[in-house]
């Protein structure tokens, strides 16, 4: 994971993953539009910090951070039925907010991307104090990192993400 992970979705956009340390990956995603966005994910999964860009800058005002109540070695894998309740402090926007998570962990499975079959634990995420907003991830434990499948809004349809391709990046 050094050099890094590729996933393309339908519309050609990709998403890059590489370790950046024991404990932290980082994410790249870029729409075909030069622009997209940044983040850094504890155990690849738990979004630290997060900033938008357009043509390769960084979007003024789009950066946010967020600090788990837990050293990094102790933040948990994901584990068939089993459930994270954390608190989050979160500086974005300027302000600081302590805003409450869920982690719900489903059953290990496994996926197909682009030809290729790997294990995966999928995981719903719940923002409590954004009025219920949900995401579901597919971690990937062969490769140690979450990807985006799904955001959904309270009383409104979920966007979906559907990835075709999977490659090493090569430097």
């Amino acid at each position: 994971m050094e050099t890094g992970i590729r996933l393309t979705d339908l519309d050609g956009g990709t998403e890059t993953y590489r370790t950046q340390s024991t404990y932290f990956v980082k994410g790249v995603y870029n729409d075909t539009a030069a622009s997209g966005s940044e983040y850094l994910l504890m155990k690849g999964i738990y979004l630290v910090e997060q900033f938008d860009f357009e043509n390769g800058s960084p979007v003024s005002g789009s950066r946010s951070t967020h600090a788990f109540p837990l050293k990094p070695a102790d933040a948990p894998l994901p584990v068939d039925g089993a459930r994270w309740d954390t608190e989050v402090l979160s500086l974005s926007g300027g302000e600081v907010l302590s805003e409450r998570e869920s982690y719900i962990f489903g059953p290990l499975t496994e996926i197909t991307l682009g030809g290729c079959s790997y294990d995966m634990n999928p995981i719903i995420t719940i923002y409590h104090d954004e009025d219920g907003y949900e995401e579901k991830l597919h971690y990937l434990p062969e490769l140690g990192f979450a990807y985006l499948v799904e955001i959904k809004e309270r009383n409104k349809p979920a966007d979906r993400f559907t990835y075709t391709r999977i490659e090493s990046v090569q430097n």
